[in-house]
């Protein structure tokens, strides 16, 4: 008998990609020669997942892709498409348009599919009947791995394991904990507690490299602020690839050019928009807690407002 070239289909909203999703795809990858996925996305549907949810931020269609890109960019066998659900009822409704929107992708990219890959049962019927091929089901009582994105949504700190390697980043939440002396040392406590990465305060760092090894100490020029938020940036989004669930360091991009406009007395455009567009999800001042705190106290206090974020 000749050999039959198989071609699989997956579908998924991966609102987050998963580490469920992942076996699904892999599992289908293992019996067919060619697995196509379509990333579903509807944006009412979508922001109404996000407003029931406890997730962070909202996922884009453009996230979702890029988590999926990424995670199977060796997978030269597996194709992601887009399937835009604009316009068709919610499911469980609406699936002759669904399919022929489907069916349109398919014959774009002339793919004809053998078999098509769920772990939903009760979608089995409706996927044979509208594209006239075998459902092979796959992990359908999450028995190798037991989690949905509904878990990862409705918390996603406490199931932060499942979530795929390539997603996290998106997840992970940025602390700076401003102060003098040992306050500054909270954030490599708390790094450290929590597994995960400190980031070096990029103007003492800087300091300490440019200037302290000069024999002549001179004053930071502009230039210097913008090269110190370059590299602060550079490093936080470093830290944050391997990051787990939280990075934390001792300065932010207000407070540079808080410093920038008491040496210079003016504003920078460029530090200012580093201070627009990079957001910290939790910013913690020495001087706005009670003065005189002992470091124990202070530990107790900023440890509090730090586990906070996670819930």
């Amino acid at each position: 008998m000749a050999f039959k070239h198989k071609v699989g289909l997956i579908f998924g909203k991966f609102y987050p990609l998963h580490c469920g999703h992942i076996y699904l795809i892999e599992k289908a990858m293992s019996q067919v020669d060619e697995l196509h996925i379509l990333l579903g996305c509807e944006a009412s549907r979508d922001k109404l997942l996000f407003d029931k949810s406890h997730l962070p931020k909202q996922p884009q269609v453009s996230d979702r892709f890029s988590w999926l890109k990424e995670t199977f960019k060796d997978r030269h066998n597996i194709h992601i498409h887009v399937l835009d659900e604009a316009g068709i009822e919610f499911y469980p409704n609406g699936w002759q348009d669904w399919s022929c929107r489907v069916k349109q992708i398919l014959s774009v990219h002339k793919i004809k599919p053998n078999v098509v890959f769920t772990s939903e049962p009760q979608d089995v019927k409706n996927h044979e009947f509208y594209f006239g091929c075998p459902v092979v089901i796959v992990d359908a009582n999450r028995e190798f791995m037991d989690i949905s994105a509904t878990q990862i949504r409705e918390n996603p700190y406490k199931n932060w394991s499942f979530i795929a390697q390539a997603a996290k980043p998106f997840f992970v939440k940025k602390v700076a904990i401003i102060g003098q002396g040992r306050f500054c040392d909270l954030s490599i406590q708390l790094a450290n507690i929590y597994n995960t990465q400190y980031v070096p305060n990029g103007y003492i760092n800087y300091i300490e490299r440019e200037i302290s090894t000069h024999h002549n100490k001179r004053y930071l020029s502009e230039s210097d602020y913008i090269k110190i938020a370059m590299l602060h940036v550079e490093r936080i989004s470093k830290a944050v690839e391997t990051a787990n669930k939280l990075v934390f360091t001792s300065i932010d991009f207000a407070t540079l050019m808080q410093y920038y406009s008491q040496i210079f007395q003016k504003d920078n455009d460029v530090l200012k928009a580093f201070k627009d567009s990079y957001h910290f999800d939790l910013v913690i001042h020495e001087k706005d807690l009670t003065p005189q705190c002992s470091q124990q106290e202070y530990f107790e206090i900023v440890s509090k407002k730090v586990e906070a974020l996670l819930i």
